[in-house]
């Protein structure tokens, strides 16, 4: 049975919106990518107005690389002047205000990069692309066995990305990139951004997604992704009769081993 486990604060003195940015919950024990989602769908529901992120796979490497996205070009938040004292706790405050300066960064219109724009610096093998389809198929595969939970302080769903923004090495989407495509998926075709691992985004349908543009999705990320026909077939037919869609923003998806 997949379990939910709402962590208490272990420290009095991180504040309550520092804590759930850090990990309000864990889901473990998880029988099937619909649980998660249901459950996902039940956090939102209960912490409304604050947004739900998941960090899904390789949660270990994608905090990592996570924090080194964020010392780059534009992102960079030097918290040394805010800290009270150099606890635990305090650095753990400045969480909160990090989040926010990410926010306005990724908002910042000479940061913005029109989807239509965007490079294609993603160049999959016929294997990497065979490797996406069966992660959509069966995304139970490659999950984490406890998957973690954040509760965001950000208007919109897309502005969550700023919670753990990714994309560190030159070679992947950088953050900027990956927040134009979260961004378009969601302004344009009703997909939600839900959360993310070490080479994910995951994606669900809102009610508002119109199935009669499915088509022009597919055309639009065959294209940024150079898709091949077979691929670009079987993800249109995944999501006419599937409510997800996973997305990679890494250079290549030979870590997952599905064999």
């Amino acid at each position: 049975m997949t379990i939910l486990d709402i962590k208490e604060k272990e420290n009095s003195l991180i504040t309550d919106n520092a804590h759930e940015l850090i990990c309000y919950a864990t889901i473990s024990e998880i029988n099937s990518w619909n649980d998660v989602v249901n459950l996902y769908s039940e956090i939102k529901q209960n912490n409304f107005p604050k947004k739900v992120l998941l960090l899904l796979e390789d949660i270990g490497q994608c905090q990592y690389t996570s924090m080194h996205a964020s010392m780059g070009d534009g992102l960079y938040f030097d918290t040394s002047e805010l800290v009270e004292d150099d606890s635990e706790a305090s650095w753990d405050n400045t969480r909160p205000l990090e989040l926010q300066y990410h926010i306005e960064q990724l908002l910042k219109p000479e940061n913005y990069i029109e989807f239509n724009n965007l490079p294609k610096k993603l160049k999959y093998s016929d294997e990497d692309q065979a490797t996406l389809l069966q992660i959509n198929v069966e995304p139970e595969e490659i999950l984490d066995e406890v998957i973690q939970v954040k509760l965001v302080n950000s208007e919109t769903e897309t502005q969550k990305f700023a919670a753990c923004l990714n994309g560190y090495f030159s070679c992947d989407l950088n953050p900027f990139e990956s927040f134009s495509l979260i961004q378009h998926l969601d302004q344009s075709y009703d997909l939600e951004y839900i959360g993310l691992g070490a080479s994910l985004l995951f994606f669900i349908k809102t009610t508002k997604f119109d199935a009669n543009k499915t088509p022009q999705l597919l055309n639009d990320l065959s294209n940024f992704y150079q898709f091949n026909q077979s691929i670009h077939t079987q993800l249109e037919q995944h999501l006419s009769n599937h409510e997800y869609l996973i997305l990679p923003y890494v250079e290549s998806l030979e870590v997952f081993d599905l064999d």
